[in-house]
């Protein structure tokens, strides 16, 4: 069971991660603007 928690939450993790990359990159191709990607999702 703790196993199964984990691979959940582990990909709900990743999937958070990749919606917030897509819509970082999505807001520069609006204006030319390319917004600085925060520390703690550049990480990943």
């Amino acid at each position: 069971m703790r196993r199964i928690r984990y691979l959940v939450l582990m990909g709900i993790t990743a999937v958070l991660v990749l919606i917030a990359h897509v819509s970082a990159a999505s807001a520069c191709a609006w204006g030319h603007y390319q917004p600085e990607v925060p520390d703690k999702l550049a990480k990943y």
